[in-house]
């Protein structure tokens, strides 16, 4: 199925709607706190502006192909039940086998699997995801995603 839609008309209404609901959502911060998070903001929705600029003036519309559509709900689904078990297993020990699971799926693509492959992946996600969780807990100080596993 093909649909035909001005993309940066669209993109830039979500954009501005997301900006609005997080400008909305701040809270209570100090001054020096908040610089950096509404600088984000107004570029955010400044971005988003000039798209819907140029989608009102100049956008043609976009045929798009709906046809991988099934598996782009199956990452979107596979990325959710990531995010739920960071709260319930632990950030290692989801991540691991997803960005390894992800590396392989791209990989595939480009041809048949060999064994070295799935040793690459594995390494590839450890070295990732153990980056992630110094930087959180030694640099930033934060540690990060408390949950029965690591």
């Amino acid at each position: 199925m093909r649909i035909r839609l001005n993309t940066e008309l669209l993109s830039g209404l979500f954009g501005l709607a997301l900006a609005a609901l997080f400008f909305f959502n701040r809270g209570n911060v100090g001054f020096l706190s908040a610089v950096f998070p509404n600088t984000v903001l107004v570029l955010l929705a400044a971005f988003s502006a000039l798209l819907i600029l140029r989608g009102v003036i100049a956008g043609e519309p976009t045929t798009l192909s709906m046809d991988g559509a099934g598996s782009v709900l199956i990452g979107i689904g596979v990325m959710a039940a990531w995010w739920l078990g960071i709260k319930y297993i632990g950030f290692v020990t989801t991540s691991v086998p997803l960005f390894a699971g992800l590396a392989l799926v791209m990989k595939r693509r480009a041809g048949p699997l060999a064994p070295r492959d799935y040793l690459i992946a594995l390494g590839v996600a450890l070295v990732v995801v153990g980056g992630f969780y110094w930087v959180f807990s030694e640099v930033l100080g934060i540690r990060p995603f408390r949950a029965p596993l690591l």
